[in-house]
């Protein structure tokens, strides 16, 4: 055997033993004031009020029933409260979690549906492999409890922490194999968050891009809220976001009877030997276009084109293929760009989604060398000779990670500005641009770890979340939390008899599985507001 491989051979070994030693959790959570100070021991623990309805979630339904509190909101999760713990379902992805705080009972998960992941809260280590699920974390201001990071990511504080040693979080085909995730991650985290389920009893999912609208995933910053005792601080995040965005939406619809300016967004893939001209029609970038004002292409008609396909690859895709030596496709690339560039004639504004490799550079002259036309070609297309073509890529890293991938999800309100501004140009004079660049005359803005606010980004302690009510004598109602700045958490004095908080974990859980209580979905999303974003 090479020594090489008698190497990795032993690492593997290793990577065994050291798993197998260490047992499947052995991240020990930090000593810190996170915890509330509660006799565990004591027969009423498991009935004192630890989630008080002044910071529950908010939603657009809030329902109180005999054994819990539970906030409903658009589709995609719901929570309901319990004395000392939240359940919370993922109702895209079929999980189920259970969160209770840190410093009370554990309730007994034999008595959660099979499945169900318990988690110790707010979770103070985090692995964050996913860029989309970071970006939530980052608004919410919770850098110094992330362990490790997608090398992707673009968030200036993301790249910083990326300069720290082991910082990098594992590549998602090595996270498939239980050996080497619990060897490599799970001594350092008691949490994994990611965007896409894994058998993992540390990993949850955000869901966030499976979420139609575009406040639908932004809403998700409520969902990372709730792993982190923030749920009151992400629902006052959300509401700015959301509030922004329809104050943009109003200013932004037509007068009666006007013509909305056409949309095509549009790109051109080449790998190998597969090469084609795509039209897309997500649903999410339809609901953005309609809501900045304007309309899609009319994607029967253009399907009804000799020539032009689905996806070969995903039959549920929405988007048009303009390819050629396929089944059903065009003869030549010619006679498949004189189609693509017909249907662009249609529009009024193309937003360019074409992959490259390095965005810096890519301007009108990279655009049309890319696409393979001609000056001649480019005139007859009344956008592209007017100038009229965006890219996403207004914000990117130093290694060309876009943004548009990341912390745009969570940023509805900026994105529907810049649409706006390419659309109705009349109605934004003077407004700069986030994620959506003019191909003509912009170039793209590099962030680099340089740009990170975060004092020490590599061994900053994380700051205290102050449990949100203290608990009082017996037979005393906890005291709320009235300042948490600091690390300094100061509460009302304690003084008023305790009310009846509920059951006990067994027969709550016993409540929640009767037919009668059904959990409904709850959907979340994301934005800023702690962090001064752009």
């Amino acid at each position: 055997m090479e020594p090489t491989r008698a190497l990795a051979a032993l690492a593997v070994v290793l990577c065994f033993v050291v798993a197998s030693v260490a047992g499947p959790d052995p991240y020990q959570r930090p000593s810190n004031a996170d915890c509330v100070e509660l006799d565990t021991t004591a027969a009423d623990a498991d009935q004192v009020v630890l989630y008080p309805p002044e910071f529950i979630l908010e939603g657009d339904e809030t329902e109180t029933g005999e054994f819990y509190t539970q906030v409903t909101s658009a589709i995609g999760f719901s929570v309901r409260y319990y004395p000392t713990y939240k359940l919370v379902s993922n109702n895209i992805d079929n999980e189920t979690y259970v969160l209770y705080q840190c410093g009370s009972r554990a309730p007994e998960l034999s008595a959660f549906p099979a499945g169900t992941k318990m988690f110790q809260v707010p979770l103070t280590s985090i692995s964050a492999p996913a860029t989309v699920p970071y970006a939530f974390v980052d608004f919410l201001g919770l850098g110094d409890r992330v362990h490790d990071v997608s090398p992707y990511v673009s968030s200036p504080c993301g790249q910083a922490l990326l300069e720290c040693a082991n910082s990098t979080a594992p590549d998602f085909s090595l996270l498939s194999n239980t050996t080497v995730r619990y060897a490599t991650v799970g001594p350092y985290v008691d949490g994994m968050i990611t965007s896409e389920p894994y058998p993992f009893s540390k990993a949850f999912t955000v869901s966030a891009s499976l979420d139609p609208g575009p406040l639908n995933r932004a809403e998700w910053i409520k969902f990372v809220g709730l792993f982190f005792n923030l749920g009151k601080q992400a629902s006052l995040i959300f509401d700015s976001i959301k509030a922004e965005y329809e104050q943009t939406r109003a200013a932004a619809a037509p007068a009666a009877g006007a013509k909305r300016p056409v949309v095509a967004w549009a790109s051109h893939f080449k790998y190998e030997a597969d090469e084609s001209y795509q039209l897309s029609f997500d649903p999410y970038q339809g609901n953005l276009t309609e809501d900045a004002g304007g309309v899609m292409l009319d994607r029967e008609a253009l399907k009804a084109v000799k020539g032009v396909t689905g996806s070969p690859f995903d039959p549920s895709s929405t988007t048009l293929y303009y390819a050629w030596n396929v089944k059903g496709g065009f003869a030549s690339k010619e006679e498949a760009k004189a189609a693509f560039l017909a249907a662009l004639k249609q529009a009024d504004v193309v937003i360019d989604e074409t992959y490259v490799v390095d965005p810096a550079p890519y301007d009108n002259a990279a655009a049309r060398a890319e696409w393979g036309i001609t000056e001649a070609e480019v005139a007859a297309v009344p956008a592209l000779a007017a100038n009229r073509v965006f890219r996403e890529d207004g914000i990117i890293s130093a290694t060309g990670g876009l943004d548009w991938f990341e912390g745009a999800i969570a940023r509805p309100d900026k994105i529907l500005k810049d649409l706006v501004r390419a659309l109705s140009p009349e109605k934004t004079q003077g407004q700069g641009f986030t994620y959506l660049r003019n191909l003509a005359t912009e170039k793209p803005v590099v962030v680099t770890a340089d740009d990170c606010n975060a004092a020490e980004p590599c061994t900053a302690e994380p700051k205290v979340i102050c449990p949100l009510v203290k608990v009082c004598g017996a037979g005393q109602t906890p005291a709320l939390l009235t300042s948490g700045t600091d690390g300094m958490c100061v509460y009302k004095e304690c003084g008023g008899a305790a009310a009846a908080a509920g059951a006990t974990p067994g027969n709550a859980a016993a409540a929640m599985a009767a037919p009668a209580i059904v959990l409904t979905v709850l959907v979340v999303a994301v934005v800023e507001v702690l962090l001064n974003f752009c």
